[in-house]
């Protein structure tokens, strides 16, 4: 679970908390896979920053997610960054984007050397829990 601003505008209804999540691999919980070349790595989330959902969105209760591909450079930074799939398209594309560009990773390190991690996939899920009143 990703923690969110609490400020939510007027207009959201009441019963209708906001949940948004980052999908993992079942494997890792904080943890993605990329490449060096041609083996396979894993690398470990440390922190990431705040994540908004779009209002336009909140307000019209929609959902969805967006996929998207990064690069980490060495200092385990995310230094490239592109959509790979989105549902419903031109909704939560830019939001994803500036999110998961404040990403950080634990440097993946090879022989002590830290490297450039490419085609690490990172799905962003928006979705909207409806809570019962009490």
């Amino acid at each position: 679970m990703v923690k969110i601003s609490s400020r939510l505008p007027l207009f959201v209804p009441a019963a209708l908390v906001l949940a948004v999540m980052i999908w993992m691999s079942a494997a890792s919980v904080h943890a993605e896979t990329g490449f060096i070349g041609d083996q396979q790595v894993e690398v470990k989330r440390i922190s990431q920053g705040r994540f908004i959902y779009p209002r336009a969105a909140l307000r019209r209760e929609i959902e969805g997610f967006v996929k998207i591909q990064v690069t980490l450079g060495e200092t385990g930074r995310v230094v490239d960054a592109f959509v790979l799939e989105a549902s419903p398209p031109n909704r939560f594309e830019k939001n994803a984007l500036k999110f998961v560009r404040s990403l950080a990773y634990e440097p993946y390190r090879l022989n002590g050397v830290p490297q450039r991690v490419e085609g690490v996939v990172i799905p962003v899920r928006y979705e909207l829990q409806r809570v019962a009143s009490r």
